[in-house]
């Protein structure tokens, strides 16, 4: 009896023991990271979407992706292609896929997904990323309907294949590295049909994590993909609440959010609070974008360069970053942000804030009244945006243009300025990949470009040169080139104000160890960036 006595007290303080470990000894690490959006997504699937990108960011994966480096600058790594190599003539693009790779459901990853995926681009009616694949050689025609199948893509074996291009571009490398362009597995795609992109268990990737559910107008739930190839991440589930900018607030002073976004929260409480009581854990990362106020050429008297030219030294930029941004960013002069590849100081440091020389230029062109302006805002506008626009109305009214703010719902904004009638407006341009092409390009790379942006660019000689630059190869020669199409374009030509690039802030909890945001600066992140304590 003694001796079971004595067994029986072993046991229970060996129970005891590990009772205290669990409960308040050496505890299982916290895996989980909870975050919030203002609102929820639409899609799950990325051909459908322009915006959301949570999911393609963190679910699937690209050929190649974009890391940021220790000066700021970006550059290209291989992700799911394991080897590349490019023709001289910058045409042929052969590529080697890592072996082994299976999405989260097993299914192994083939150069036929590859493929795939790009003719899903270009024949899903729905399909809003088609610009990502046109310049494969056969894009058009598989567009059109006169072909089955995309001719530029060649199938070698399970991991090598082919893409020929239908001529040189120098940014089809960025593109492979965008959300935009990650790699779905035909057979998945196919056997979900109309599921995909709307059910978790039927939207599945090669990427880190799952979508493990979505609550509409809820929440978002991710767990870790065990199948993953890379590295493992520190975080293994993620929870992202929807809530306003003012639950948002409080939800994280109190603890239930480890990563708040600053470009959420009244700029107000970001001043006082969150850069005093939380400055040695912001977050910070330079938003590859572009703030401009544009002109509408296409409308007088618009289309007289020194009236655009009296516009920009018209608008105190400087006072508008200080007093609304409270200085989180620098003026740009140009078309391209700071960060942008091929960004030229050269082009730099010529605009000034000189509203008497506004005036002399208005009188000039026979404006020496001045006249009526209507600049167009998007009723969806942070109160930032909203702000910025009544004090460009009131820097324009002080040189003696009549400017008057008209809101708009956001479908009618979208409506009026798609169809080249808007006269102006306030927007910020994020570039979806690193490259000047992005923004010289988009904007004004062909007449329905500038047709869409309301601006309606008039110079058919530079349009041309900005789509012939997409073929250039030799670095410099790009380099050179778009520096001479910036200048004449936005110094020269004045087709907007170029404002500013701004800061992206966050802030972390005491739970997270550090923080990488997305190089592009959008508010969805890569949860591998996210490293616990």
């Amino acid at each position: 009896m003694k001796k079971l006595k004595r067994v029986l007290t072993a046991v229970a303080l060996t129970m005891a023991v590990l009772t205290v470990t669990s409960c308040g000894g050496a505890k299982k690490k916290n895996d989980s990271l909870n975050l919030a959006m203002k609102a929820d997504i639409v899609s799950m699937d990325v051909h459908k979407t322009t915006n959301d990108y949570l999911v393609p960011m963190n679910v699937f994966d690209t050929l190649f992706e974009v890391v940021v480096n220790d000066d700021g600058t970006t550059s290209i790594k291989n992700s799911l292609a394991e080897d590349y190599a490019i023709s001289d003539d910058g045409l042929t693009y052969d590529i080697t896929l890592r072996d082994g790779v299976v999405f989260s459901d097993g299914t192994p990853l083939t150069a036929e997904d590859v493929k795939f995926t790009f003719e899903r681009i270009l024949t899903l009616p729905e399909s809003e990323q088609t610009d990502y694949a046109m310049s494969i050689e056969g894009a058009q025609a598989l567009l059109d309907g006169t072909a089955d199948e995309l001719s530029g893509i060649k199938v070698i074996d399970d991991t090598h294949l082919t893409i020929a291009l239908s001529e040189p571009f120098s940014a089809f490398l960025a593109q492979l590295a965008t959300p935009s362009t990650s790699i779905l597995s035909k057979s998945i795609v196919t056997e979900a049909g109309d599921d995909f992109g709307v059910d978790p268990e039927k939207t599945l990737g090669t990427g880190p994590y799952v979508v493990t559910s979505w609550e509409r107008g809820s929440s978002l739930s991710f767990t870790y993909n065990t199948r993953y190839w890379g590295e493992e991440p520190s975080v293994k589930n993620v929870k992202i609440s929807l809530m306003d900018g003012s639950t948002m607030d409080m939800a994280f002073q109190k603890g239930d959010l480890d990563i708040i976004d600053l470009l959420m929260v009244d700029s107000a409480i970001a001043e006082s609070t969150y850069k005093t009581k939380y400055s040695d854990d912001i977050v910070a990362i330079n938003r590859l974008g572009l703030s401009y106020l544009m002109f509408n050429e296409g409308i007088e008297p618009l289309g007289d360069v020194k009236v655009r030219k009296a516009i920009q030294m018209a608008v105190d930029r400087q006072s508008i970053l200080d007093s609304i941004y409270n200085g989180d960013g620098k003026l740009e002069d140009g078309a391209l942000p700071s960060g942008c590849l091929y960004y030229s100081d050269a082009n730099q440091g010529w605009l000034k804030y000189d509203p008497d020389a506004a005036k002399a230029l208005l009188a000039e062109a026979g404006y020496a009244d001045g006249f009526d302006l209507e600049i167009s805002l998007d009723s969806d506008s942070t109160d930032a945006v909203k702000n910025v626009v009544q004090i460009i109305a009131q820097n324009l009214k002080d040189v003696g243009i009549n400017a008057n703010i008209k809101n708009y719902d956001h479908a009618s904004w979208l409506e009026l300025r798609n169809s080249g009638k808007m006269p102006s407006f306030m927007a910020m341009w994020t570039l979806d990949y690193n490259d000047p092409d992005n923004v010289i390009y988009t904007f004004f790379g062909n007449q329905d470009n500038t047709l869409i942006r309301s601006d309606n660019y008039q110079d058919e000689e530079t349009i041309a040169r900005v789509a012939a630059a997409r073929g250039i190869v030799d670095p410099d020669e790009r380099a050179a080139e778009y520096a001479a199409i910036e200048k004449k374009l936005v110094e020269e030509d004045a087709v907007w104000v170029p404002m500013y690039s701004l800061k992206h802030l966050f802030v972390k909890s005491d739970r997270v160890e550090s923080f990488v945001p997305q190089w592009a600066g959008w508010s969805d992140i890569y949860f591998k960036g996210v490293t616990l304590k």
